[in-house]
């Protein structure tokens, strides 16, 4: 860092230094952002739109972001680490019975997901067909959720609660049926509460989950 930059640095605006208000904009941004596409949609968010409603310059929004997918992705990336950090903290968690850990973790997941519906609404429905690059991102998002239910699965068989087998094909259906399952309930087409698609996405957990025992004669 240069004597220049360390003194832009360590200059003060009402008590806050340059860092703490780059910090600042660029919270400010991404949190005007999610509400706009949570009500209006992505497609009809505009890079002067926003920074007029953030109260930040063009010339700032560019500081933190060189286009308006680059905060998609970076708003996207966010809910991805604190979805995949809520899932890990429940997998390891402390309840004894594995079964009831692991559908503990898809409560947390759901229950974080639809606590702020904008929050859902980018990551299920507005991230889709924006851009090649955007889709590689949502599918790698999906594919570590995937790893993280089949890792679950697996677990759940050395345990004896659930068949040996590989898990891959099942944790893609889950994945897949539990998105389009929080769509539906993001586009009003469901007539339940959070509490009651948190509810039923469980339900069809642990349905799926007796019947793997039933089948394989596992202890329930």
């Amino acid at each position: 860092m240069t004597r220049r930059t360390a003194a832009r640095s360590s200059r003060r605006y009402r008590g806050r230094s340059t860092d703490q208000l780059r910090a600042e904009r660029r919270q400010r941004l991404m949190e005007t952002a999610l509400a706009h596409i949570g009500e209006a949609g992505y497609a009809s968010l505009t890079i002067e739109k926003l920074c007029s409603a953030a109260k930040v310059s063009t010339r700032h929004f560019y500081e933190h972001f060189r286009s308006r997918e680059a905060l998609l992705a970076a708003l996207f990336d966010q809910f991805s680490e604190e979805a995949a950090r809520v899932i890990g903290e429940r997998l390891a968690g402390d309840t004894e019975d594995p079964v009831e850990r692991a559908l503990d973790a898809v409560s947390a997941f759901v229950r974080f997901a639809l606590e702020e519906p904008a929050r859902a609404r980018l990551a299920f429905i507005e991230i889709v067909g924006v851009s090649p690059d955007m889709e590689a991102r949502r599918r790698e998002a999906i594919g570590r959720f995937t790893a993280l239910i089949a890792q679950a699965g697996e677990h759940l068989a050395s345990r004896g609660a659930l068949p040996q087998q590989h898990y891959h094909l099942a944790a893609v259906a889950l994945v897949g049926a539990t998105n389009e399952l929080l769509v539906e309930w993001l586009d009003g087409r469901t007539g339940l509460s959070a509490a009651g698609m948190e509810r039923a996405i469980i339900d069809l957990f642990r349905t799926l989950i007796l019947g793997a025992r039933v089948r394989s004669g596992a202890p329930g």
